[in-house]
Formats: C-alpha cells, structure tokens, sequence
C-alpha cells in the first residue's frame, strides 16, 4: 500500500514537473489541442511548404524546429510569438527573414543551407547567441557585414565564395 502511494506521488511530481517545463509536440494539430502549454513545436521533414499560420497561436512557444521543410518565406506575423527564442529553420527555402523576427528574444538562430546572405540593420538589437549559416555561399564581405550585425554572437559559417566577382 505505502509503495502503491508512493509511487503516485512519484507520478504525480513527475507529471508536474513536466508541465512547468512545458509541452512538446512533433505536430501541428497536437499543438493545437494544447495552445497553452506548448513551448517546444518541432515540424522537422513535414514537407511543408508554407508557414504554418496556426502557429502564431501558440503564445507560449519557445522553441520552434520547422528544418528540412520546403518554406520559401516566414510571416511577419511570427513577431506576435513573444517568447520565441530558438528558431530552426535549416534546409528550407528561405531567401530573407523578416526584420519583425528581430524584435523576440532570439538567442539561437539556425539557418544552414537557405539562401539568406544579409539581414535587416534591425537585427542589430538582438541578444543572439548562436547563428548558424553553414552551406550559404557569401562573399567575403557579406560575412563581415553579418559579423558586424551579431559581435556577440558565435557564428558557424562555411569558407567564402568568390560568387559573383569578376575575374
């Protein structure tokens, strides 16, 4: 009898701490069903093809994998997530970021193999930590601009190109 009890509150700790560390769902329609509770949405190799608008309300996301998708653009609206603070959006099909994203708390922003070689002066507020722009082909000088925009920020960057210089 004490070990069935013990075990409850064993299960019922558990769960509450699970709660306070918040949710993570691996689909879009899961999430939804749990607005409040999830921080983490991980909709990696979904072969989306936009941004999935439902997202923006999930006001307390903080964490947001949308990698190895087919998006060409995300939302200005994404700035309506105000916890948001690591976003993963490698391997899509991304030419630019909107500089709305600049205004959330991003601390990791993970971007290899996108089309992204500059960002918005707005950018230059953030608290990033930790860029990743890995397989993006830049000049030498696009790297320094970036450089320039993110000091505090460690960089994980491919060697330059000599891409569209004139021999």
């Amino acid at each position: 009898m004490l070990r069935r009890c013990l075990l409850n509150c064993f299960l019922s700790l558990l769960s509450l701490y699970a709660y306070a560390q918040g949710l993570t769902c691996y689909n879009i329609q899961e999430a939804l069903q749990n607005k409040d509770s999830v921080t983490t949405l991980i909709l990696k190799k979904q072969n989306l093809k936009e941004f999935p608008l439902e997202i923006l309300s999930l006001s307390n996301l903080q964490r947001l994998d949308i990698s190895r998708n087919y998006i060409d653009h995300i939302p200005k609206e994404i700035a309506e997530l105000k916890q948001l603070h690591y976003l993963n959006a490698a391997q899509n099909m991304l030419s630019y970021l909107p500089k709305e994203l600049a205004s959330l708390p991003l601390d990791t922003l993970i971007l290899w193999d996108n089309s992204i070689r500059e960002f918005d002066e707005s950018y230059k507020n953030t608290n990033l930590k930790y860029l990743d722009i890995r397989a993006i082909q830049m000049t030498r000088s696009e790297q320094k601009a970036i450089k320039k925009l993110f000091p505090k920020a460690r960089i994980r960057k491919d060697h330059p190109c000599n891409c569209g210089s004139r021999k």
